[in-house]
């Protein structure tokens, strides 16, 4: 024990539903049928019980997935070595004991032929991408086909009607955006399609149609979509769906530079409000948390195991949300408390130790510690409180990490540390620090004559 300071001990967190991804809190969109990336074959089991799709993961690798022909749920997902010179095809499906069978057209729309009659009986229209694969049940009843963009669905085969409606987006997300109270999402994807969705239960509220190529948006106040057009821009109404107002001509309005670099090398990137932490997701669907004042990687979540198109923040930092080729968008809580920890952090009550780990330690070990002192608020601002004296020698990233640690727990103790950093301090990394994070906490700084002040001068 140092400092005479100690932490309770923390109940392990609650875990997460089984059909998200560890840290992942909520899915907007449905997971059905959809194998992420494009499925190369197709196949009923012999009983046909299961649907099993292959999927490239790489040139030297193939994602099996099993499916619940009738939910659309998986079963089971392995990673196969692709044997060399290998090379899946895909032919046309007979329907047993008839004489049609299943082939893909020119245009990429699977199509019933009578090879008897040799005409077409009906094309099966639901894919937005090229179909690349079709099969048909042992007992000949249903019918499937799969697209490039990952898409699987079921079809009966007498009536040729789709047995299972996705849910959400049916290709690629490619952009989405947060309205500025936080509580709706938008995301525009590749099916030509705009959906507006409720944060906070998952809900889809609106869909509308877009033209190809074009990047929606809110309006200044949120209450309305902005749909651009090739003849102007289109504004619907988030609670009537109604348009509100004729297209009109506008100019485009170019990305952030940084962003459109991020997108055009295939990589999303946010920037958290409070600008201490950026989002990045690599090729492999990961998302990495790097802390801006150290540039280290803090925390890195397990993505949608399928490369992500887009990513942001809230406005209020808690949530970071991720768009991706999977066709779904994934709700990440990423506040410091949401940071789930491991068995040797939770037991650890030593607050020096912890303190140490925090100040110094390297983005993985730092962000534990942090996460295990803000826990236990009091012990915390007692540290701080012995750490942080006023012209103590700085350190900046020790400094900033202290800081969003106190602003995180955000307790009577806590704003009283940041307003004397604020008010004492020379001017410097700690002072500005201490007074941004008042600010975002909604409270200025005081003086110890209780005079409140604005832009470091009494009013």
């Amino acid at each position: 024990m140092r400092n005479g300071i100690v932490l309770v001990l923390l109940w392990p967190a609650a875990a997460f539903g089984d059909d998200l991804p560890a840290g992942a809190a909520l899915r907007l969109g449905g997971t059905r049928f959809r194998a992420g990336a494009e499925v190369a074959e197709l196949h009923f089991s012999a009983d046909g019980s299961e649907l099993i799709s292959r999927s490239p993961v790489d040139d030297a690798r193939t994602r099996t997935i099993h499916w619940n022909p009738a939910t659309g749920q998986p079963l089971a997902a392995t990673i196969e070595t692709r044997r060399p010179g290998s090379r899946v095809r895909w032919s046309a499906a007979t329907i047993p004991d008839s004489t049609r069978g299943i082939a893909i057209g020119d245009d990429g729309v699977p199509v019933v032929r009578d090879f008897a009659l040799e005409k077409d009986v009906v094309r099966l229209i639901g894919h937005f991408a090229r179909v690349s694969a079709v099969a048909v049940s042992p007992d000949g009843r249903r019918i499937a086909t799969a697209s490039v963009d990952g898409l699987i669905r079921v079809w009966d085969a007498a009536t040729f009607r789709p047995l299972f409606e996705p849910a959400g987006h049916t290709a690629a997300v490619k952009s989405l955006e947060v309205s500025p109270d936080g509580r709706t999402l938008l995301t525009a994807a590749a099916d030509r399609t705009v959906r507006i969705w409720d944060l906070a239960s998952g809900r889809q509220r609106r869909a509308f149609s877009i033209p190809d190529g074009s990047h929606p948006a809110f309006t200044a106040d949120g209450a309305a979509v902005r749909i651009p057009g090739p003849t102007g821009d289109e504004i619907r109404d988030l609670v009537t769906g109604l348009q509100i107002t004729s297209p009109m001509p506008r100019f485009r309005e170019s990305l952030p530079l940084v962003k459109f670099a991020m997108r055009y090398v295939g990589i999303a990137a946010a920037l958290s409000p409070d600008r201490r932490t950026v989002a990045i997701a690599r090729h492999d669907g990961t998302i990495e948390l790097w802390e801006t004042a150290s540039c280290q990687v803090r925390r890195t979540l397990p993505g949608h195991g399928a490369p992500c198109r887009d990513l942001a923040f809230t406005p209020d930092g808690t949530r970071l949300i991720s768009a991706s080729t999977d066709h779904s968008v994934l709700v990440w809580p990423v506040r410091i408390r949401d940071v789930q920890l491991a068995a040797a952090v939770r037991r650890e009550t030593d607050a020096g130790k912890l303190w140490n780990a925090m100040a110094y330690g390297q983005g993985p070990q730092s962000y534990a510690a942090m996460a295990r002192l803000a826990a236990d608020p009091p012990a915390a601002a007692a540290m701080a409180r012995f750490c942080l004296k006023p012209g103590s020698a700085a350190n900046p990233i020790a400094d900033a990490r202290a800081v969003e640690l106190l602003e995180a727990i955000g307790t009577p103790q806590a704003l009283r540390l940041l307003r004397d950093l604020a008010e004492w301090e020379e001017d410097g990394p700690r002072r500005r620090e201490a007074s941004a994070a008042l600010n975002r906490l909604g409270g200025l700084p005081y003086r110890r004559d209780g005079i409140r002040t604005i832009g470091g001068t009494q009013p």
